[in-house]
């Protein structure tokens, strides 16, 4: 009895084991942003932020630096995790419960049973990540949650892998700052297989400042405190920190936060770096980080006194270019059952039109046509007379276009 009871237990190990394995997936050779984004910037010789002291004594001093990632936690592999489609791959329409407004608005390419950060039954952040490998787009939603025929988050937002385009002022992302979160994660890949890590981190601390800067673009607090971190500041591990007593894996990343630093992202515990979760990382060579007190860093300074980027010499581009980009649109709620808000941001003033089709491309409703000023804009679409599904809407504006999908239900 007893070895059938032995038996049993090692194979319930076994099963829950399998139950909860997962390793992330590779990216291979896809350029995540090209090589002058700011996320990949080599920050190593910038100048050390003038309120750095006070910043690190409210985020950093006394905190170590901890691995919000491994392998499992509560039952959910650890970290925040993400999926690699490719071309084809069927678009789910995303409705919005918060954020609408400022979130890009699908449909997205993330399939409904992709993985979710805290598992299916987490209650935390849920994040949901999508990396196009053929289109080099990337797709992320927070707080997400997945119905019968589309997905419900709070947020969400879709980046294209070869631009440097950031969000419209003042909006959000699946992060609190506004920016992308897959190019901050610490991946398996790149630690053990590439053995380097060529771009900054992501990270959290418990007190922010409501403010943020270049190219973070959304706050999270309503504190005037100027000693707290604004969101997108930079933190970077002193130059003369060995890291020689560290196992080779912890070197690795050790070595990028000293090159590329890390990126105030979002509220949270201090000091805790973002990662994916690897059912192939050894917890117990990454609690070495745990070693490193907050202050071992140093904020750095990267915009100069308007708030403007502070280039690296070899990555010396205009700015217009780099933080340009050719509009914003999303409308909330969607689905709806009544009416439904458009808003969009355009960069410069011109004639702009704004439709909406049905599926056979007959036009429905001219929202808008005529002559607009740069900047935000919105309008508030009634349905009459029209049977309940999906229709298209069409901004225009010089020689771009975009569309978007409009679910509704009667």
């Amino acid at each position: 009895m007893k070895k059938i009871i032995n038996f049993l237990l090692i194979t319930l190990v076994c099963m829950c084991t399998n139950l909860f394995a997962w390793e992330s997936p590779n990216i291979g050779d896809l350029q995540v942003f090209p090589e002058d984004n700011p996320w990949n910037w080599d920050i190593s010789t910038y100048d050390v932020h003038p309120n750095s002291d006070n910043f690190i004594a409210n985020s950093g001093a006394g905190y170590h630096l901890h691995p919000d990632f491994g392998m499992v936690w509560a039952g959910a592999p650890n970290g925040i995790p993400y999926i690699t489609v490719n071309d084809g791959e069927p678009l789910i329409p995303i409705y919005y419960t918060a954020f609408g407004e400022e979130s890009d608005p699908g449909p997205f390419p993330i399939p409904l049973d992709a993985v979710i950060e805290g598992g299916s039954d987490g209650e935390g952040d849920r994040h949901v990540i999508a990396v196009d490998l053929d289109n080099a787009m990337l797709y992320e939603l927070y707080r997400a949650f997945p119905g019968e025929i589309l997905w419900e988050a709070q947020s969400g937002a879709q980046f294209d892998l070869t631009s440097n385009a950031i969000r419209p002022e003042g909006w959000t992302s699946a992060d609190a700052a506004g920016l992308p979160i897959f190019p901050g994660l610490v991946r398996y890949e790149e630690v053990y297989i590439d053995q380097e890590i060529d771009h900054a981190l992501r990270f959290t601390v418990e007190h922010t400042q409501r403010a943020y800067i270049w190219p973070a673009r959304h706050y999270a607090s309503q504190s005037d405190n100027p000693n707290l971190p604004p969101m997108g500041l930079r933190f970077r591990l002193k130059a003369d920190f060995d890291i020689t007593p560290f196992s080779e894996p912890v070197q690795v990343i050790l070595t990028a936060l000293k090159k590329y630093g890390m990126f105030v992202a979002d509220n949270g515990s201090n000091m805790y770096i973002s990662g994916a979760p690897d059912e192939r990382w050894d917890d117990e060579v990454l609690s070495e980080l745990g070693a490193i007190d907050g202050s071992n860093f140093e904020a750095i300074l990267t915009v100069d006194s308007n708030g403007d980027p502070i280039y690296p010499p070899e990555n010396a581009v205009n700015i217009q270019d780099s933080q340009t980009i050719d509009f914003r649109i999303a409308n909330y709620p969607n689905p709806f059952n009544a009416s439904t808000v458009i808003k969009y941001w355009i960069p410069e003033a011109g004639d702009v039109q704004l439709y909406v089709y049905n599926l056979a491309g007959q036009e429905i409703a001219s929202l808008y046509d005529g002559y607009q000023q740069a900047g935000d804009h919105e309008f508030t679409w009634i349905p009459t007379g029209l049977t309940s599904g999906l229709y298209i809407y069409v901004l225009q504006t010089g020689n771009f276009a975009e569309t978007g999908k409009l679910v509704y239900q009667k």
